[in-house]
Formats: structure tokens, C-alpha cells, sequence
């Protein structure tokens, strides 16, 4: 449980720590995001806390999608995941816009912020601990209807592009990005994560020999 843990902590850490990129970088962002940020400027309610609100729609559409009892216990996730968004864009990288004022820059951590969602959501989906709701969607699709997570993304991925520009989001060419890109590291870096996982060293062992 202690190493399912990790991998837990540090991928949503290291996703969320993305997402702050992309939002501070103002040169796009994901669709789901966009809905987000749009409705965090309208309410002023912070953006992970909205994250938390819509989480807990994906949750029962999730439970309907697959006829089962909502998974209460992804409640967790989400207010892990909304709490640890709003701690990188609102405490440590609160200020970060201000620094990123050329398009190299604003690009570059960008697709920094691109890189680290698919890493950080490929490495807490191999713990196999409750999924964010939008994640378990991903996975509920991919599931029901055979395909593979990298299509079942990009379907949401696009849904999302839809209400986002129907909320009076700014879908740019970042959105694009994230939409084509963002299910292939998802899925490759949850292979990587997969076999870092079932092959790591045994700390608790190996230590047995020294005691």
C-alpha cells in the first residue's frame, strides 16, 4: 500500500504542477480547463475548487456510463487534486505569469505543462487507487467500447473543446495541442509507470538484511 501511495501522491502532484504551467503560460489550455477557468472568473470560486464541483458530475455520469453505485470513494482524489491545483497556482507559481512574457517562454512551459499531465495521470493511474472521475470516465470508455485510453481521451478531449467554446472559453491552438497529444503520454508513460512499479527495488527487504 506504501508504494501505491507514492505513485498515487506524486503523479497527481506532478499533473496538477502541469496544469499550473499551462494555465500561467496563457498560450492555451485543455478543454476540460477552459470550461474551469472560465467559471472560476464568472463565480470567483478558486479553479480547484471548481475542479472538485465537476469531478463530482463526471462521478455520477461514470456510475450511470457503467450501471454501477457511484465510487464515493474517488472523493478523496478530487479534493486532493483541487487542493494541490490551487497550491501550485495560487501559492508557489502565483506569480509565474509575470516571468513568462515572450512566446519562447510562454511555449516552452506550455509544453513542459503538457509533458507533466501526461506523466503525472499515467504514473497515479498505476497505483490502481480511486481515479479522478474524469479520469475514470477515460478509462469507463475505453473499457466499454473496446478502445484504447489514447481514443477514449481525445473523445472527451473534444467533447470538452464543444462546451467550452459554448461557455465563451478561449479554445486556441494550446487546446489543439493538449487534445492530440495529450492521450499518447497518457498512455505511454502509464506503460513506463507500469513496469517501474511491478519491478522496483524492495526497500522493506533489502533493509531486513541490515536489522
Amino acid at each position: 500500500m506504501g508504494k501505491k501511495l507514492i505513485f498515487f501522491v506524486t503523479g497527481i502532484a506532478v499533473a496538477c504542477m502541469g496544469v499550473a504551467f499551462i494555465l500561467k503560460s496563457n498560450a492555451g489550455a485543455g478543454p476540460q480547463d477552459v470550461v474551469l477557468m472560465v467559471l472560476a472568473k464568472k463565480t470567483g470560486v478558486t479553479f480547484g475548487t471548481w475542479v472538485i464541483i465537476s469531478q463530482g458530475i463526471f462521478l455520477l455520469c461514470n456510475a450511470l456510463l457503467l450501471k454501477k453505485r457511484p465510487q464515493f470513494e474517488s472523493v478523496f482524489t478530487m479534493v486532493l487534486w483541487g487542493l494541490l491545483a490551487d497550491f501550485w497556482l495560487e501559492i508557489i507559481f502565483a506569480d509565474l505569469h509575470f516571468v513568462l512574457v515572450t512566446p519562447v517562454l510562454r511555449w516552452s512551459f506550455f509544453l513542459l505543462g503538457v509533458l507533466l499531465i501526461g506523466i503525472g495521470v499515467g504514473i497515479y493511474l498505476t497505483s490502481e487507487l480511486p481515479r479522478m472521475p474524469y479520469d475514470g470516465m477515460m478509462v469507463a470508455l475505453s473499457e466499454k467500447f473496446h478502445v484504447n485510453l489514447m481514443v477514449s481521451r481525445t473523445i472527451l478531449e473534444l467533447l470538452l473543446i464543444f462546451l467550452g467554446i459554448m461557455v465563451g472559453g478561449k479554445v486556441g491552438v494550446g487546446t489543439i495541442v493538449i487534445v492530440l497529444c495529450i492521450g499518447t503520454i497518457i498512455q505511454f508513460f502509464n506503460q513506463v509507470s507500469l513496469k517501474i512499479y511491478h519491478h522496483t527495488f524492495d526497500f522493506k527487504n533489502a533493509f531486513k538484511k541490515f536489522s
